[in-house]
């Protein structure tokens, strides 16, 4: 007998089967029960979640002999081929394969029979999201009025692609991600019906690595047992997918807290010759640091195995919330560096001894006040120690300069004209620059042609300047108001070119309309030609 995946194996096949989707599932026994059928549902979530499980076990549940009913036998003739897929009445339709109006009139044509021996005619219609325009459009007549116990049921993990025209004549049900604790939970007991041993921490891997999906969860767990038999470890997890140990994170953090640069190179080129995505490594060390940040900030219920949480406690008594956020900051934009960079080695290195000198950065404010408690006295009778002093100096005339560039003041007008603009207009073009550095040109290029006492009119050099100007000119609009404090409108007109008239060959007509006295020689000459 060929062997079933764990996936296939253990789908659920009724209402309390189905992991962290309650409120879906009570809503839909609720209206087995009080008879209150629709006709189109669209169940909408991420993928792995039971979106076509949960699909299947409701056309069970109104196809069953003992149906409509919440809880369908599974053993009756209906059940058995809808959990076989292959009832008559219950069709399953993948939307990536059947995408056009011709496989839709199909399914139409289909419609105008009866069902075969089941109450209800159902479609389940798969990642619907991939249907054409068309194919939509020939949909709808049909779901607003559709035959008698016909039902339609889609499923999508992309709903924005999907119509509002479909999704309005549907009832829309959003599947969750599955928590990590369900999906540990569900691990757990398939591996008790297996007859497996799993380790707790070998499960939450196994679990965090799904990102929410149920079946890729279990396809997970299918590979892993390939690996590891019958006794699955942690380690083996870890090594089979390549994600390194919590161990190296905790040295990495010892590193940064000594500032040991060294060691911190010497993990990096530990971890990268066992094979370690450089990338996969980066994204764990993030979700390491993002835990230490979320117990620092007391956010319950997380999603850390029992024995991590004191430690990564612990770690994170040492670290403010400012550098823990810092960190991942930094290691956001070494992620990115290394996707463009020819020498991502050097990216990460780079990175890790930037880090291990994290600590020992300080705001202006600390080390002022360190340098006044190390002995630095502005007073006559007690010692001044120069160097501390100069340094003292130095950064209160750079937090100075800090504040008075943050509290820039503006000039102060009545009325613009064209000496004021032309005294400002570098800083004008540089705030500008900074915000939209493709439009400035466009400005630059641009000519003052009219000042008024709120109004500045640019005349552009070409139609593309101007459109572009426009397209921009409430950010203009903005940021000039702002530099002079005042309210200012700007007018962006096209420059006048010379219009060069191209005239056409004169006919006898326009010789005519042009000069009457000669229309009226040739009205003569012609009458005499006649006669």
């Amino acid at each position: 007998m060929p062997y079933t995946v764990l996936a296939r194996k253990y789908r659920p096949q009724n209402f309390d089967e189905v992991y962290a989707q309650d409120h879906i599932t009570r809503i839909l026994k609720n209206a087995i029960e009080m008879k209150r059928i629709a006709h189109a549902y669209l169940f909408t979530g991420p993928r792995g979640v039971g979106k076509t499980s949960l699909a299947r076990i409701f056309a069970k549940s109104l196809n069953c002999v003992n149906g409509p009913t919440a809880h369908p036998c599974n053993v009756c003739e209906n059940c058995d081929e809808i959990t076989r897929s292959v009832s008559p009445d219950v069709t399953e339709i993948d939307g990536a394969s059947n995408t056009g109006v011709d496989d839709v009139r199909e399914i139409q044509k289909e419609l105008m029979y009866t069902t075969n021996k089941s109450l209800y005619k159902i479609y389940i219609i798969d990642e619907v999201h991939m249907l054409s325009k068309n194919a939509f459009n020939a949909l709808l007549k049909t779901l607003e009025e559709p035959p008698p116990n016909v039902i339609f049921i889609f499923a999508t993990t992309e709903p924005h692609k999907v119509l509002p025209t479909i999704i309005s004549r549907c009832q829309r049900y959003d599947f969750k991600r599955i928590p990590i604790k369900s999906i540990v939970s569900c691990i757990d007991n398939i591996c008790k019906e297996e007859s497996i041993e799993i380790d707790e921490d070998a499960a939450f891997v196994v679990a965090k690595k799904a990102d929410g999906g149920m079946r890729d969860a279990l396809s997970l767990l299918d590979q892993i047992i390939s690996y590891g038999s019958k006794n699955i470890t942690h380690e083996q997890v870890l090594r089979v997918f390549g994600i390194v140990h919590f161990d190296v994170y905790r040295e990495i953090f010892k590193a940064i807290i000594s500032h040991n640069a060294g060691e911190m190179i010497k993990v990096l080129h530990g971890i990268l010759e066992e094979g370690t995505d450089l990338q996969e490594f980066m994204s764990g060390l993030l979700d390491y640091i993002k835990d230490i940040l979320l117990i620092k900030l007391k956010v319950e219920n997380l999603d850390i195995p029992k024995n991590l949480f004191e430690e990564l406690k612990t770690i994170s008594e040492q670290f403010t919330d400012n550098a823990l956020i810092y960190l991942m900051s930094y290691i956001i934009k070494a992620k990115n560096d290394l996707k463009t960079s020819s020498e991502p080695m050097i990216i990460a290195e780079l990175a890790f001894i930037k880090l291990s000198k994290m600590a020992q950065m300080e705001s202006i404010d600390s080390l002022i006040e360190k340098l006044s408690k190390s002995g630095y006295s502005t007073k006559e009778d007690e010692p001044v120690y120069k160097p501390a002093a100069k340094l003292h100096s130095n950064l209160v005339e750079a937090k100075k300069e800090i504040v008075v560039s943050a509290k820039e003041e503006k000039p102060k007008i009545e009325k613009l004209d064209n000496e004021i603009i032309q005294k400002n207009w570098n800083q004008i073009i540089g705030k500008i620059k900074a915000k939209m550095p493709l439009v400035v040109n466009y400005l630059q290029n641009s000519r003052i042609v009219a000042v008024g006492d709120s109004l500045i009119v640019f005349e552009a050099e070409t139609e593309l300047a101007q459109k572009k100007l426009m397209l921009s000119r409430d950010t203009i609009t903005e940021i000039v108001s702002s530099h002079f404090n005042m309210k200012i409108s700007i007018k962006i007109d096209l420059k006048k070119t010379e219009k060069i008239e191209v005239r056409r060959n004169p006919t006898l007509q326009d010789i005519e309309q042009e000069n009457p006295d000669l229309a009226e020689f040739i009205k003569v000459t012609e009458s005499m030609i006649s006669q």
